[in-house]
């Protein structure tokens, strides 16, 4: 099992190291644009999942439907987010990105993803052309991770 534990050391690294250089640079954007973790989380679950009730965005970060309201107030002051009547009820207030907030999160993405440009600038084009095949296959096997997870979460419990 040496090679194994090889594999997965060196996989290891490259997660600890290419998360660490990600969250860095988020966390310096982030505070450059002066809005909490928590308000960062939820533009974000807005972007990746779409509009959202208050409610499923308090059960996301974990938090109160009041604590969610005040998280969200200086969104929706900054032009980020939009608030609207759910269609069937409308006591359901329905949380979306404004084109403001979608720029905001890409800014934020494109900030989180800067380094990913200077590593690929000091490669040369052979360790280019031999690398992008084997993380094709890495994120083939990453979409297949995610996609049973959500097939698993997704069925009913039979107990």
């Amino acid at each position: 099992m040496p090679f194994e534990e090889d594999f997965i050391t060196v996989l290891r690294e490259w997660v600890e190291e290419s998360m660490h250089r990600s969250m860095h640079a988020f966390i310096r954007h982030n505070r450059a644009s002066a809005l909490s973790l928590s308000q960062a989380n939820s533009l974000f679950r807005l972007y990746h999942h779409g509009a959202s009730p208050v409610n499923d965005l308090a059960d996301h970060l974990g938090i109160t439907m009041a604590a969610v309201s005040q998280l969200l107030a200086p969104l929706e002051d900054a032009g980020l987010i939009k608030r609207t009547e759910a269609p069937t009820d409308r006591r359901v207030k329905i949380i979306d990105l404004t084109e403001k907030g979608v720029q905001s999160v890409r800014e934020s993405m494109r900030a989180r993803h800067a380094w990913l440009d200077d590593l690929a600038s000091i490669m040369t084009e052979q360790d280019k052309d031999s690398i992008l095949p084997a993380l094709s296959t890495l994120n083939k096997y990453t979409k297949k991770l995610k996609d049973d997870l959500h097939r698993h979460n997704t069925q009913p419990n039979m107990q």
